[in-house]
């Protein structure tokens, strides 16, 4: 295998020039298509017509692993388990092929969904957080999420005065009112299309 160096010409095809192009490698701080995070200084292959990053050689994938890694931000809470239940039962109305890693679409989901309607000043009104009797056994609940994804977290909760087992608990609950109760569940193909990607 190749090792590439700063100078090294290459040729790969360029989606800007809709060509094979001869490239030049260079370092250069190239952003994560999802908008999560970047990659500073990485040897990537730069096109000599536009300029743009088309290529990078075998030697950046562990740099490009190690930022996206430290570019996800955590939620953790501990929750007790009928609000884990609600959340699987969702996932199998959804899509009956779904595992729990569901979860983590689902509730990426009404977070967004949260965050859009706070926006327009349609905030959902605040539910009454159900209460368990001691003996039911908590679990936790880690999402690794994008930087974005938990700047809309914390707008949301900023907006509702809640903490983030609180904020959780709301929108596992608002899940439930719209997805395990409901003969039609709401955003019902959305959904299902979502979890076509992330389960397949």
């Amino acid at each position: 295998m190749k090792l590439y160096k700063q100078g090294d010409k290459s040729k790969a095809v360029c989606e800007t020039c809709k060509d094979v192009i001869s490239t030049t490698f260079d370092y250069r701080t190239v952003p994560f298509s999802d908008g999560s995070g970047e990659v500073k200084n990485i040897l990537v292959a730069v096109c000599d017509a536009c300029d743009a990053v088309i290529a990078t050689p075998p030697q950046s994938t562990p740099a490009i692993k190690n930022a996206r890694e430290t570019a996800t931000k955590s939620i953790e809470v501990k929750l007790p388990a009928p609000y884990l239940e609600i959340l699987d039962l969702a996932a199998y109305r959804i899509d009956a092929m779904a595992s729990t890693s569901f979860r983590k679409s689902l509730l990426t989901y009404y977070i967004h969904l949260h965050y859009g309607l706070i926006k327009t000043d349609n905030m959902p009104k605040r539910s009454i957080v159900k209460s368990y009797p001691k003996k039911v056994p908590t679990k936790r609940l880690s999402l690794k999420v994008a930087p974005r994804l938990y700047d809309e977290f914390e707008y949301i909760m900023d907006a509702t005065d809640l903490k983030t087992t609180g904020m959780i608990k709301e929108i596992v609950q608002e899940i439930e009112k719209d997805i395990v109760r409901p003969k039609k569940p709401k955003h019902l193909v959305e959904l299902q299309r979502l979890a076509m990607v992330t389960t397949a």
